[in-house]
């Protein structure tokens, strides 16, 4: 039997999916990646991620998730730390980050 898979939140695939357009597959794959990681910034976004699901909701909360802790800086970092790590293909890193800079404006901000 195989390590357990967690299950990705909530805002993890909504975040994956609606904003980046990536499929529910490759999101899932990334969670997988960031709950097997155990570098600092992998492991800091996925505590972000996971302590927003666990609080209130609100605008500004969401905002500043998405703003700094899921920035496309952050994201692409974090993913080229996923490769090294091992826990993440390059092909698969390849089209998160594709997906991270359709989205991001010529000075690295989320359009």
């Amino acid at each position: 039997m195989g390590p357990r898979r967690e299950a990705p939140p909530w805002i993890w695939i909504h975040f994956c999916t609606e904003w980046l357009t990536l499929s529910r597959h490759k999101s899932d794959q990334w969670w997988q990646a960031l709950t097997a990681a155990r570098w600092s910034r992998a492991v800091a976004v996925r505590s972000a991620v996971l302590t927003r699901v666990a609080l209130p909701q609100g605008a500004d909360a969401m905002t500043h998730l998405v703003q700094d802790t899921l920035s496309p800086t952050a994201l692409v970092a974090m993913r080229e730390d996923l490769i090294t790590e091992g826990h993440l293909a390059p092909v698969v890193a390849r089209r998160m980050e594709e997906a991270v800079l359709r989205k991001t404006d010529r000075h690295g901000h989320w359009k």
